[in-house]
């Protein structure tokens, strides 16, 4: 579930896209003016902002822009315009749109761009489909139903205990987890055991994920266990 700011002063539209968004699992809020919008970036935390406003209208991103920085990280912003507007999405871009569509809009096109812009720029989001649980994490697709893993649009080889552990470690990211942790939760082993299976399996499972430059790496704590230490804002 993703949590989305929603700026749509056209009111037919904007029940349309929280009709969508809700349908699809994900929180939102709505707003129809910049500077209501302005008072919930400040006050809370979002994972996106979808934004329909007249570009030309300089104010509007200025205060666009201050709510974002009271944000937690960088965020991503997806541009909703006119078909024969240009000039705004020039301008979307250039105050830092990441996306943008053109209306008239469809949920299918909204959902589907929404999923791409958090797997490209977000950390690791949980999104609900047909109550089947998918995690995205930059270029990783991590999905618990098929218990695949999918890295850059290539499906990865892992053995169903390496899919577990790696699933694992997506799912706490930046945690220091101990051996006997890992061998509890994903080998489902409470006594003591040689915790070398542990790191037989993280040491395949580094050269199977291809973690360079992924924004990701799994460290090794020093008597400790281990961490997948994520460079991504969360």
């Amino acid at each position: 579930m993703l949590k989305i700011a929603v700026l749509e002063s056209d009111r037919v539209l904007a029940d349309d896209i929280m009709a969508w968004l809700g349908q699809a699992g994900h929180d939102f809020t709505c707003c129809s003016e910049p500077d209501e919008l302005l008072a919930c970036l400040a006050a809370q935390s979002f994972d996106m902002l979808l934004l329909d406003c007249g570009c030309h209208q300089q104010r509007s991103f200025d205060l666009i822009e201050q709510g974002l920085a009271l944000q937690e990280g960088r965020i991503p912003l997806l541009f909703i315009s006119q078909s024969d507007a240009e000039s705004e999405i020039i301008h979307a871009l250039k105050h830092g749109a990441d996306d943008y569509m053109v209306k008239p809009i469809s949920a299918d096109e909204l959902l589907n761009r929404i999923h791409v812009l958090v797997h490209r720029l977000g950390g690791c989001s949980q999104i609900d489909d047909q109550a089947e649980s998918i995690l995205y994490c930059g270029p990783f697709i991590i999905d618990r139903g098929q218990r695949l893993i999918n890295r850059n649009d290539e499906v990865l080889v892992l053995t169903e205990k390496d899919f577990s552990l790696a699933e694992y470690l997506f799912s706490h990211p930046n945690q220091l987890l101990s051996r006997h942790r890992l061998l509890s939760e994903v080998w489902g082993v409470s006594q003591q055991v040689n915790t070398r299976t542990v790191d037989m399996h993280i040491s395949r499972l580094r050269k199977t994920l291809q973690l360079e430059d992924s924004g990701y790496e799994i460290q090794t704590v020093h008597q400790h266990g281990y961490r997948l230490q994520s460079s991504r804002d969360e």
